[in-house]
Parts: structure tokens; C-alpha cells; sequence
């Protein structure tokens, strides 16, 4: 309670179980109606791997290709999952999904205000802070797509399983609440060992430890033996650790994982430089102190806005010094979570200020790292404001203005998108967005399957409810090549689909298209045109005859020389790469495709020309981006000739590359180069 104005105090508390009320009221409004408007097809990823897993019969699908080594093992996907047996995959789904990990999100926070033993008033607005969303950005983080919000939510049960341990007495409840401590690191460890080191285990091991040193001093003031139940606990964390790192090198042994940002390198000064601008920047988006470019300045809005500046500005100051203030030398569960906090967010700041992990260009995007840890930060700030009055007068009320601009900006947060909106139909709960009205166009002209980029294709699977199902691909060298990235291999296979399938492209990402080189393969196609869209349609699997796209290679596939054909040295005259005498190095590399596990013959057609002294080059299948050679093989005789490599391999290979090298002591031409899969000797048995 605020000294000096119980009276006051009394007041708000009174009312703020109403703000809360409204603030989780119109979260419920955003996840269900207002999110439609900023749906993209990351959110809609969990949908599709929930279908996947449904579909499949396994947790882990062998053929989903999961990112940066993160496995989702009971991320918000899993609340989808038993809704397929009731309702269709579609946006009430991902809907559905949300509510409930708004709930666990919020029900998190409550926990995590409890160990930090505030007053009911300082939960209270906590609970309105975490609530409001506090930008829409933020919003998007915490509930919207959620990602962040789980990994918030995951660091407040882990607070309180462990502070439960230690507090347990001996016989069952210990037991419990050693289970859950291990159950729970373990999860988070088996979903990315990485991460998890920064953002669980490094902060509790320091916080715990921190608690296990002062229990010790305590007992030895006392001339006690210590109880050891920070030891223990932090024991049970250590095996969690052990037990998820293990199931996560076991699991992505047996899944597809692209690398991703899991490549990160250090900046120099200047890039940290940017980096901390960059921060300030992103983290003034979250608690939307950047105001919208062209806005008014003299108006109520512009008033408002100002507002918001200068609370985003305090609250940058005032978060870390929060901690600063808040950190003591003593017992309790307010200090374990203060550690943790402190270490959570130095950790993961110092891997955004110094190396490449976070993509700058985007700073309110690139900032999501810090959502979780701005998330504990937050009531720890509160509970000094309000129930331990740090700070001057001055500073102090300054701050608590900007907490209540935050716990007050639900409808700034949850109501902006539909504003601008509120002109659409409806049916139902649907809004007619134009991305809505989209999927609605393909089911009425009866297109059931085809390909589209990314930030089209996931989200109008999951608008049409499944009924026109869009899968991922990029425009790679005149054609299209599938977009395997948070995606299933099975998507790409000839037999997934038989009959019609489209490649849908908006004007911009056509003109990247070599039209000529695709018909080559698939024939002309019959064009739509809606808006801005182009939806080619073709009688076929595209997958069927697109080189690359088969991993399998249950048909041979072809790729010609033309002049997307990725090389260093030659030119292309009527379909043929030649380099000519004198001139060495590389006249063919990629196509980084994938295959999968068997045996594979890859023919070269080449030709040679010269007085025979030498080698006139090599050919070689890699990976790894020439780290690995699988099958290499001289050029030596001159002539036209067929020359076929043969390799096999007990795992999936990406980024596979077909090469060709001239030693520059003749004529080398390459016309061609075929792949077709052959019987291994268990095939062959």
C-alpha cells in the first residue's frame, strides 16, 4: 500500500480487480477477433505441426524440419492438438490455443508475484501490467504467437517448483516437488540446451547457489549444521539439465534440423554500438514509446503519445535500476527470483549487444529475446514502487505513472487493428480480411493443394481451415524449390498429392520467375488472377517434375545449364557451360538440395577438349558446403562422356551440391546433370 495515502491505496485496490477484469476481457477480444487482422503464417506454424502430428501419429514427425535446434516438445502447438478431434485446423483453433496459454500465462504471474511476497495492491497491478499487453508488438510476443510468452511462463514454474522444493519437508512432498523440478528442466532443456542455459538454468543455478552460500553462513552464525536444501534443490535441476540435454541430442538425431541462427558470430565494436542503439530502440516498441510515423502531434492522440514516450524512457532506466536497488544479501524467495532476473537479463543483453544472434534491422522484432526477462523485471519494479516506496518523491511517482500508462493500455494494445477495421463483414467470429478473403477464393474455385512464399502460404492453410492447403516455397533461380524451414518433407513428395496443385505468387514475387524454364518441366500452365495474385494451375504434382523437390528421387531428375546455373567460371551458349583453355576453377556447384537416406547415381554429361596432359578437371558430390565429399572422380579422358558417381548415405542430406572443376588445361563443357536414386545392397537382397 502507498504510504501517506492509505485512503488512496484502499481506492485502487478497490478497483483494480475491474481494470484487471477489462484488460483480460479485451485479450480475450484480441486473440480471438482483432488477431485475424495481424495473423501471419509464423503464428500459423503451430497449427500446421499440430496437424502433422495428428496426421502422422508422431510427436516428433521424422519428416518436419525443425529450426535452430528447437524441438517443440510441449510448446503452445500441444493445445491444438487434442482440438482436431472437435473442430476444424482453422483460425479458432490457433484461437483456442491462445486463450489457454494466456491463462497459463497469467496464472504464472501470479505465482511469480507470490514469491516475491508483494502486497495485494503490488500483485494486482502486476497482474494489470503483464495483462494489458502493453503494445501491440508486446502483445504479439506474449499471446499472440505466444513464443515468448511460454518461455515466461516456463521460467515462473520453474521459480516455483524449486522454491517449493526447498521450503518441502521430507516424505512425499519432496518428492513431488523434486519431481516437478526435474520434470521441468528437463523440458526446457530437451526443447533447446542453448537456450535453456540462458534463459533457465545459468540464472537459477546463480540465484540458488546465492541462496545455498547464504543458508550456509546462516547456520554457521547460528552453530548449525544447514538443512542443504538449496544443495538438493539445485541437485534436481542439475539432472533435469542432464536428463533434457540428453533427450534433446536423441531427438534431434532422429528429426531434420536446420541450423539456422544456432551460427551465430561475435560483432566488432561498431556492430555493438548499433546493437545497444538498436536495443533502446526495440525495447522503447514494446512498451510503445515510438510513436506512429504522420501522427498528429497537437491532439488528444499526440498528448498521448508524448505520454508514452517519456514512460518507455523512464522504464528503460528504471527496470535495471530496479534490480540494482532490489538485489540484498538475503534469504527468501523474493531474492531467488531477483537473481534470477538479474542474470536472465545480463545473459541474454550480452549476447544481443555482441554477436549476430539478433537481426538489427528490425529492432522491435529482434528485442523478443528480452520479452521474458522484461516480463520478471516488471513486478519487481512494481513492488519497490509501491510497497517499499524507493526512490525520491519524485522519481518515484514519475515511475509509477508510467507502470499505470502500461496497466491502462489495453485498448491501445488489443483494439488498434480493429479500429481501422471495424468496416470488415463478418461470419460469426471470421472477419472477410483480405487474407480471409483469399483462402475463401481458392475453395470456391476448388484449389486444394499448391505452393506459395512463406508469409502466404502457412496462414491461408489455416484460414481455409485445411480445405486449401498452401505449402511453402522460394523462388530459387527461376524456379520454385520448397521452403522446407518449419515445414514437412512429406509437403514436397509426388505421392502426397495426386492431380491439380498451383503456384500461387503475388506481381512482385513473379517477376522472379523464369516462366520459360518452369514450362519446361511442367508444362503451361492455366492462369487466375485475383488481385494482386497470380495462381498458375497446372494438371500435375508441380513436385513430380520440379528438379529438387522429390528427396526421394523416385523418378531421375534433370537440371540444365542455364543461366540461373550457379558457377564461377565459363558462360552458357545453347544450354552448355564451357570454360576454356587457361581458365581454372569452379563451372558448376548446387544445386543445395536435400536427399534422403539410400543410394543415388549422379551422372555429369560432359565434354573435353585438349592434348590430353593431366587432368582437365574433377567432379565431386558435397555437403557441408564442400566440408564434406561424399564421391569424387578425375576428368581425364578427352571427349564427349558420360561420367556417373555413385554414393550412399544413412542420413538426410541437405544442402547437397553437384560440382564440376576445371584444371584450365583444356576445353571442359557440362550440358547437364542427372540424378536417379539405385537399389542399396539391402535393396538389392
Amino acid at each position: 500500500m502507498l504510504p501517506r495515502l492509505p485512503r488512496t491505496g484502499r481506492l485502487i485496490q478497490r478497483w483494480l480487480p475491474l481494470l484487471l477484469g477489462i484488460n483480460i476481457l479485451l485479450l480475450a477480444f484480441y486473440l480471438v477477433v482483432d488477431y485475424q487482422l495481424v495473423y501471419h503464417s509464423d503464428s500459423a506454424v503451430k497449427n500446421l505441426l499440430a496437424q502433422e502430428i495428428v496426421d502422422t501419429g508422431q510427436y516428433f514427425p521424422r519428416d518436419w524440419n525443425y529450426v535452430n535446434g528447437d524441438l517443440w516438445v510441449l510448446n503452445t502447438h500441444t493445445f491444438i492438438i487434442p482440438l482436431l478431434r472437435f473442430m476444424h485446423n482453422g483460425f479458432l483453433a490457433h484461437a483456442a490455443s491462445d486463450l489457454i496459454s494466456a491463462a497459463v500465462i497469467l496464472y504464472g504471474s501470479w505465482l511469480l508475484t507470490g514469491l516475491l511476497e508483494q502486497s495485494r495492491l503490488a500483485r494486482l497491478l502486476g497482474m494489470a501490467v503483464i495483462s494489458a499487453g502493453m503494445s501491440l508488438i508486446m502483445a504479439e510476443h506474449i499471446y499472440g504467437q505466444a513464443a515468448y510468452g511460454s518461455l515466461y511462463y516456463m521460467a515462473c514454474f520453474l521459480l516455483f517448483a524449486y522454491w517449493s522444493l526447498t521450503q518441502a519437508r521430507q516424505g512425499r512432498q519432496r518428492l513431488l516437488w523434486s519431481a516437478a523440478t526435474v520434470a521441468l528442466t528437463a523440458l526446457v532443456f530437451w526443447t533447446n540446451p542453448q537456450r535453456a542455459l540462458l534463459f533457465y538454468a545459468l540464472p537459477l543455478l546463480t540465484a540458488g547457489g546465492l541462496q545455498h552460500w547464504l543458508e550456509r553462513r546462516a547456520a554457521r552464525t547460528a552453530s548449525q549444521r544447514p538443512q542443504g536444501r538449496h544443495a538438493w534443490a539445485i541437485a534436481m535441476v542439475v539432472l533435469g539439465l542432464v536428463i533434457g540435454t540428453l533427450l534433446s541430442v536423441y531427438t534431434l538425431k532422429q528429426v531434420n534440423n536446420n541450423l539456422g541462427l544456432t551460427l551465430i558470430r561475435w560483432l566488432d565494436f561498431n556492430g555493438m554500438a548499433r546493437n545497444l542503439l538498436a536495443v533502446i530502440n526495440g525495447v522503447a516498441c514494446l512498451f510503445d514509446g515510438v510513436p506512429h510515423g504522420n501522427g498528429k502531434v497537437v491532439s488528444l492522440a499526440g498528448a498521448y503519445a508524448s505520454l508514452r514516450v517519456v514512460g518507455a524512457l523512464l522504464l528503460i532506466g528504471m527496470l535495471p535500476w530496479g534490480l540494482y536497488r532490489s538485489l540484498q544479501l538475503e534469504r527468501g524467495p523474493r531474492q531467488l527470483v531477483v537473481v534470477f532476473a538479474c542474470v536472465s537479463f545480463a545473459a541474454n543483453l550480452f549476447m544481443m549487444l555482441t554477436t549476430t544472434l539478433a537481426d538489427m534491422s528490425s529492432p522491435e522484432a529482434s528485442v523478443r529475446y528480452l520479452v521474458p526477462s522484461l516480463l520478471t523485471m516488471l513486478p519487481i519494479l512494481i513492488g519497490m514502487l509501491v510497497d517499499q516506496g524507493a526512490g525520491k518523491p519524485l522519481p518515484r511517482w514519475a515511475g509509477i505513472g508510467a507502470i499505470a500508462l502500461l496497466a491502462t493500455s489495453a485498448p491501445t494494445s488489443y483494439l488498434y487493428p480493429y479500429n481501422e477495421a471495424r468496416h470488415l463483414p463478418r461470419h460469426g467470429l471470421i472477419l472477410a480480411t483480405p487474407d480471409q478473403q483469399l483462402a475463401d477464393f481458392l475453395k470456391q474455385q476448388g484449389l486444394r493443394y499448391g505452393y506459395a512464399t512463406f508469409w502466404n502460404a502457412g496462414k491461408l492453410t489455416v484460414l481455409s481451415g485445411g480445405a486449401a492447403q498452401v505449402r511453402p516455397v522460394v523462388v530459387e533461380r527461376g524456379l520454385p524449390q520448397p521452403n522446407r524451414k518449419l515445414s514437412s518433407n512429406r509437403w514436397y513428395m509426388p505421392q502426397t498429392w495426386q492431380g491439380e496443385t498451383y503456384l500461387m505468387l503475388r506481381d512482385a514475387e513473379l517477376a522472379h520467375l523464369n516462366r520459360a524454364l518452369l514450362d519446361s518441366y511442367a508444362g503451361q500452365p492455366r492462369l487466375l488472377r485475383y488481385q494482386d495474385v497470380n495462381i498458375l494451375i497446372y494438371p500435375h504434382n508441380l513436385a513430380a517434375v520440379v528438379p529438387g523437390w522429390d528427396i526421394q528421387v523416385q523418378q531421375p531428375q534433370h537440371y540444365k545449364m542455364d543461366e540461373h546455373t550457379l558457377h564461377q567460371r565459363g558462360a552458357i551458349v545453347d544450354g552448355v557451360m564451357t570454360v576454356q583453355p587457361g581458365e581454372e576453377g569452379n563451372l558448376h556447384f548446387g544445386p543445395m538440395r536435400m536427399l534422403a537416406p539410400g543410394a543415388y547415381a549422379v551422372s555429369f554429361d560432359v565434354d573435353t577438349e585438349g592434348d590430353g596432359q593431366g587432368e582437365f578437371g574433377a567432379l565431386d558430390v558435397a555437403t557441408q558446403g564442400g566440408a564434406k565429399i561424399h564421391v569424387r572422380q578425375p576428368v581425364i579422358a578427352a571427349g564427349k562422356q558420360r561420367i556417373t558417381l555413385r554414393f550412399d548415405t544413412d542420413r538426410t542430406l541437405d544442402m547437397v551440391e553437384f560440382r564440376a572443376f576445371s584444371t584450365g588445361r583444356g576445353r571442359f563443357s557440362l550440358s547437364g546433370i542427372d540424378i536417379e536414386r539405385i537399389p542399396t545392397a539391402l535393396e538389392k537382397q
